[in-house]
């Protein structure tokens, strides 16, 4: 299972977009890697639960040290027309999956909660 460590200290940048949403997080606490995001030309993003039970969010990753850099079994690989990619469970990444998932579609709920499930569990 691919663990992050929360790296965040107000020194390290002043970058609003490194910085956005990071005052979530809480310093020192390890969150598990539920996806890797990385858009064409930008830093890589890592999506995370930083509430338990609430939804997951996607971070830039320059904010996290990688403390456990194992791949969960369940990862594929997946290309975007624009040639950025992702490396999640292969339910994730039907089209439309994260909208239907926020806006409480049922079967994105459960497909979210299975896969996850066995991503906490390969460890």
């Amino acid at each position: 299972m691919m663990k992050v460590r929360a790296r965040f200290t107000p020194q390290w940048t002043e970058s609003a977009k490194i910085l956005q949403g990071v005052d979530a997080l809480k310093e020192g606490r390890e969150y598990t890697i539920l996806e890797v995001f990385a858009a064409c030309g930008k830093s890589a993003e890592f999506r995370i639960e930083f509430i338990d039970g609430e939804g997951p969010a996607l971070f830039d990753c320059r904010v996290f040290t990688v403390t456990r850099p194992s791949i969960p079994s369940t990862w594929r690989y997946k290309q975007f027309d624009d040639g950025s990619f992702s490396l999640r469970p292969e339910p994730w990444s039907r089209p439309g999956f994260w909208e239907s998932y926020f806006d409480g579609d049922p079967k994105a709920l459960n497909d979210y909660e299975v896969e996850k499930r066995k991503i906490l569990a390969d460890s």
